[in-house]
């Protein structure tokens, strides 16, 4: 007998089933910061740290990562989004295996890999009694199957997938043409093949929709990631949406706003594609600030709510931000430190991929999804302190002007150009620049209407400097920091940070 996710939860657990309250709004997500994991590469579940080959199963855990919670916390994330937890083809195709869990077969059993329904039950309580949230990665869009699509085994999905007619035919996708981008398969060859679900069908759309919202109930799930997003037709993501009960931040890949920001509707968020491209492109230098600064504006008047996307530097199907450095500068970590000081400070949630803070500097998809445990998890690195510091600004500056206020109101650009660039968000003002540690730049950044009055002692939150506003308009110069970031604050609030 096949058992559901919730019935192998109480099994597992010998618990009565509880449903989520402490499930979060969409509101409440603004007021987060995640840390992304793929779980088979962050902790094994006796912290071991085993070789193994990048496109097979290395041995992380729910188990390993509910260990390493102290890690991810101390940094001051409030919420951690881990990879697919259903159970995936368990064939060695021509790119590996799926430890990945983008490769599901069955969405009605976990993946074992991983551990068991008690151990995922952990995990989230555990997550819930430091008062943190958990985000799931969830696909909709397509099963796999370790064949070509000619010979798809459609007998070997559980009911109602187990039948060709619950899926589309194979066809590749022409991605200028939307109606092929919802109905054609993602991956047709080489093998595994993508078998694309049939989801404006309302049987096959209830039955992912109700697997989801198992899920969701039986371990207490706070958000999903919903990958895909932008092969699923929009009613049937609505339909979604409604359903599950949680914040859901949907994938769309694509650099252009218009065409993003029409899946913030459907669903509450879009994972922030438009920003990223722009984000990558400013901050190595490829292009100027105003660029990046014309893109936000964009957004902020093109989403319906661009505080609840989800902005992020790196991610697992994309190169990490530390391998775009190639240009002889490769350990640059103050571009680092820059982006990632804008991509707190920008509107929206920000997300940070596992080993960001220890530089780990894998391209594209395998090599960017590196064992964590290589790193030891070493607490002293510069920018899991200065994440730390990130987070901690970022929390303080909501509470002087308060957190509905703040996560809601639109940075304010007060300058940019090809090097350097100003933002203004709540209390704070902050100067970024692209140069990085080996060009050396004695130059100041001169800030124009900020909020600050003539006058005004500011203090820099990042190296604790002093400066005095000069001007009736909130004029006053950001000293060179050698490459460094700057986070100005009126120096009567800087004592949290600054003694």
């Amino acid at each position: 007998m096949r058992l559901n996710l919730k019935q192998q939860a109480l099994l597992g657990l010998l618990a009565t089933f509880v449903t989520n309250v402490q499930a979060k709004t969409a509101a409440e997500w603004k007021e987060l910061s995640i840390y992304q994991v793929i779980t088979d590469r962050f902790a094994t579940t006796n912290l071991t740290a085993p070789d193994c080959w990048i496109r097979a199963y290395c041995g992380g855990t729910w188990k390993g990562l509910e260990r390493k919670l102290d890690y991810i916390q101390n940094m001051g994330f409030d919420a951690v989004w881990i990879s697919p937890v259903i159970h995936n083809i368990e064939v060695n195709t021509t790119w590996g295996f799926a430890f990945h869990g983008y490769w599901g077969d069955d969405p009605y059993r976990l993946n074992e890999h991983f551990g068991t329904a008690a151990d995922l039950k952990s995990l989230s309580d555990s997550l819930h009694a430091r008062g943190m949230s958990l985000m799931v990665d969830v696909v909709i869009n397509h099963l796999a199957s370790y064949t070509l699509p000619q010979d798809v085994d459609y007998s070997l999905y559980p009911a109602p997938f187990n039948t060709s007619s619950a899926f589309h035919q194979p066809c590749p996708i022409d991605f200028s043409n939307q109606s092929s981008i919802e109905d054609c398969w993602l991956v047709t060859e080489p093998a595994p093949a993508l078998v694309d679900l049939k989801n404006e069908d309302q049987v096959i759309l209830d039955a992912l929709i109700n697997s989801v919202v198992d899920l969701v109930e039986t371990y207490d799930i706070d958000g999903i990631r919903l990958d895909t997003a932008r092969h699923v037709p929009k009613p049937s993501l609505a339909k979604f949406q409604e359903k599950v009960g949680v914040f859901v931040t949907g994938e769309a890949l694509n650099q252009s706003v218009p065409y993003v920001a029409q899946y913030q509707g459907p669903l509450n968020s879009a994972i922030n594609y438009p920003l990223w491209y722009a984000l990558v492109d400013s901050f190595m230098g490829r292009t100027t600030f105003d660029y990046l600064e014309s893109v936000v504006k964009s957004e902020q008047a093109t989403f319906s709510d661009a505080h609840a996307l989800t902005n992020f530097l790196d991610n697992q199907d994309q190169p990490r931000f530390a391998s775009y450095l190639g240009d002889g500068n490769g350990d640059d970590v103050l571009r680092d430190e820059n982006a990632a000081t804008f991509l707190f400070f920008v509107s929206g949630i920000p997300v940070i991929y596992y080993g960001f803070e220890q530089r780990f500097d894998g391209g594209f998809d395998p090599v960017n999804r590196e064992p964590m445990w290589t790193s030891g998890y070493n607490t002293s690195t510069p920018l899991y302190n200065y994440l730390a510091r990130l987070n901690a600004i970022r929390k303080y500056a909501a509470s002087i002007t308060g957190t509905q206020v703040f996560y809601s109101d639109d940075t304010v650009f007060l300058g940019s150009g090809v090097s350097h660039m100003a933002m203004q968000r709540g209390p704070l003002v902050i100067v970024l620049t692209n140069v990085g540690q080996h060009i050396i730049d004695n130059t100041g950044y001169t800030v124009t209407g900020s909020q600050f009055s003539a006058g005004d002692s500011l203090t820099d939150l990042v190296s604790c400097t002093k400066v005095k506003v000069v001007g009736a308009n909130g004029t006053f110069t950001s000293p060179s920091n050698g490459g460094k970031a700057r986070i100005w604050i009126k120096s009567k609030y800087a004592g949290k940070f600054c003694s």
